[in-house]
């Protein structure tokens, strides 16, 4: 199975974002690398994804590397997208370089079958140009409501609606 991801970065006006395809076996690390590589960061800082609720509100944190030595130590590594993503929990948020903060909103699109030949991770879709540092937006990561709207992400020009049938009116 593939998931389609959007990756949002957390830019107030701006709509700065990457759809990134990835299958549902590969880990949350693959995710990183995956957004490192999408957004042009180097990669050499640490990075979190954390589970949300429907508010937005932090649940769970998964770290890039384990943060004690016990073998069930979480870290991105070790967890499937299959088991953090699904049509019951749609979302992610994703924090790289905890000193400068650069903060992303991670939205599972839709899922397909995998297309013979194709190799995974792969960048579909890119909107918008990274600023050189994080954009100066002021919201509690405790509290991401200041995300914008889907509906607002939404580019009538992107020629990955057309060719997915993605229609963003089946989005909540």
């Amino acid at each position: 199975m593939v998931y389609r991801i959007r990756v949002i970065l957390a830019a107030g006006n701006q709509q700065i974002y990457r759809d990134l395809e990835l299958t549902d076996e590969m880990t949350l690390e693959d995710l990183h690398n995956a957004i490192m590589q999408s957004f042009g960061f180097d990669g050499m800082e640490l990075a979190s994804f954390y589970t949300i609720d429907e508010e937005f509100n932090l649940i769970d944190e998964i770290p890039l590397f384990p943060m004690d030595e016990g073998l069930k130590s979480v870290s991105m590594d070790r967890v499937l997208l299959k088991d953090v993503l699904d049509k019951d929990r749609e979302r992610l948020a994703y924090v790289y370089d905890f000193m400068n903060m650069w903060q992303f909103l991670v939205e599972l699109m839709e899922t397909a079958q995998e297309v013979s030949g194709q190799s995974y991770p792969r960048l579909a879709y890119s909107h918008g140009l990274v600023p050189d540092s994080p954009p100066e937006v002021k919201f509690d990561i405790e509290n991401l409501n200041d995300f914008p709207d889907q509906d607002d992400l939404i580019d009538p020009d992107n020629p990955f609606n057309d060719f997915y049938d993605y229609d963003p009116d089946e989005w909540d």
